[in-house]
C-alpha cells in the first residue's frame, strides 16, 4: 500500500516528489535554502523521476505536513495548543472545550486551513460538492470574511440551504469535527494532486522550470551532475532551457556571433512560426545582403513539417548552449542580480 511504499523511498526522493507537487515557483524558493550537495541530491532525483502513483505522492504530503504540524506545535501556540494542554491537565477534551469556551477561547480559524489557502472558486467548487449540513459546518468555523466569499461561489441555488443550516447549527462534538475536517482535506489534497497529475505529464518538465528559474551557477552544477549519469538526459535538459523565442535575450554581439555559425536554410527553418519580434531581431543583426537572403529563403520554404522546424530549432539552441560553455556567449535570466 502507499504506507509501505513510502517506507521504502530515500529522504531525497520525498524530497523530491514534494517538490514537483508544491510547483515550480515554491520548489524554487525552497532550493535557495538547500546547500550544493543537498541540491545535487535531490535534484537528481527531479530528473530521474518516473510515473508515481497518486497514493505515494498523497502519503508524502501527509508526512510532510504531520512534521510540519509536529515541529509547529513545539514552538506555538494557539487554541489547539491551549485544548491539548487542557485535556491533559482535566483529563477530558469536553471539559477542556468547555473551559476554553467560557474564557472566550475561539476555535474560529484554527479548522479547515487547507481551505484557506486555496483560490475562493476552487475552494467552493471542491466543497460544493459536500452535503449542505457539512458545508454549513466548515463556514461555520471559517473566519467571516473567508466564510463569505466562499458562499458567495456557490452554486445559487444552495446558498440559501447552506445559510439557513448555519443558523440552526448545533455546536459538533470535536470528534465530529476532526473526522470532518481530516476527510475534507484528504479530497482536497486528492483533488489538487490529480489537477497536477493531469497536467504535468512530462517528468522532465519541472526540472526544466526549476533551473529557468535558477541562478547560472547552481544551473551549471546541477547539470555538471546529471552528465555525470545521463549525459543524453542532460542535454535534453539544456536545450529545453533555452528556446527559439529565447533569441530576443541575447545581446546583440552574442546574436551576431550564433549568426555566422548557423547556415542560413538551416536558421530560415528554425524561424518558421516564431513572433515577429524574433524574426526583427535576428535581421537586425544581420547585413542588409544577409537579412534579404534569409527572408528571400523563408519564402522560398513554404509550409514545412513541424518536425523539421523542430529539428532545425534543436540545432540553433545547440549552437547556443555550445557557444555558452565555451564561454563566448552569456544567457541572460530573470534571477540575475546586478550592482549599481
Amino acid at each position: 500500500m502507499a504506507d509501505t511504499a513510502t517506507q521504502q523511498l530515500t529522504g531525497a526522493k520525498k524530497a523530491a516528489l514534494l517538490l514537483v507537487s508544491l510547483g515550480q515557483e515554491r520548489a524554487a524558493r525552497i532550493i535557495k535554502s538547500l546547500n550544493e550537495e543537498e541540491v545535487e541530491r535531490v535534484m537528481a532525483e527531479i530528473a530521474n523521476l518516473g510515473p508515481v502513483n497518486e497514493p505515494v505522492i498523497n502519503q508524502v504530503m501527509k508526512e510532510f505536513i504531520a512534521q510540519m504540524q509536529k515541529q509547529a506545535r513545539v514552538a506555538m501556540g494557539g487554541v489547539e495548543v491551549a485544548k491539548g494542554l487542557l485535556a491533559e491537565a482535566l483529563g477530558s477534551n469536553a471539559k477542556a472545550e468547555a473551559l476554553l469556551s467560557r474564557i472566550g477561547g475561539s476555535q474560529l480559524g484554527t479548522h479547515f486551513r487547507a481551505l484557506t489557502s486555496l483560490n475562493a472558486k476552487v475552494a467552493a467548487s471542491i466543497l460544493s460538492r459536500e452535503h449542505p449540513q457539512t458545508i454549513a459546518l466548515v463556514l461555520s468555523k471559517l473566519p467571516a470574511e473567508r466564510a463569505l466569499a466562499l458562499l458567495r461561489e456557490l452554486p445559487e441555488a444552495s446558498r440559501g440551504e447552506v445559510a439557513y443550516r448555519i443558523a440552526k447549527l448545533t455546536p459538533p462534538s470535536p470528534e465530529t469535527l476532526k473526522t470532518v475536517e481530516t476527510g475534507l482535506e484528504a479530497r482536497i489534497l486528492s483533488a489538487a494532486t490529480s489537477q497536477r497529475l493531469r497536467a504535468d505529464t512530462d517528468p522532465v518538465k519541472p526540472l526544466v522550470e526549476i533551473l529557468a528559474r535558477a541562478d547560472a551557477e547552481t544551473e551549471r552544477t546541477i547539470l555538471g551532475h546529471i552528465d555525470d549519469v545521463d549525459a543524453n538526459l542532460a542535454q535534453d535538459i539544456r536545450q529545453r532551457l533555452f528556446t527559439i523565442e529565447d533569441l530576443v535575450k541575447l545581446e546583440d554581439k552574442a546574436l551576431q556571433l550564433l549568426l555566422r555559425q548557423v547556415d542560413t536554410k538551416e536558421l530560415a527553418m528554425a524561424l518558421k512560426g516564431t513572433s515577429d519580434e524574433v524574426r526583427d531581431k535576428i535581421t537586425s543583426n544581420l547585413s542588409e545582403r544577409a537579412s534579404e537572403n534569409l527572408k528571400e529563403e523563408m519564402e522560398l520554404l513554404g509550409p514545412q513539417r513541424l518536425a523539421d522546424v523542430e529539428k532545425a530549432r534543436k540545432e540553433v539552441v545547440r549552437t547556443v548552449r555550445q557557444l555558452e560553455q565555451e564561454g563566448s556567449i552569456v544567457l541572460s535570466r530573470e534571477t540575475d542580480d546586478f550592482i549599481e
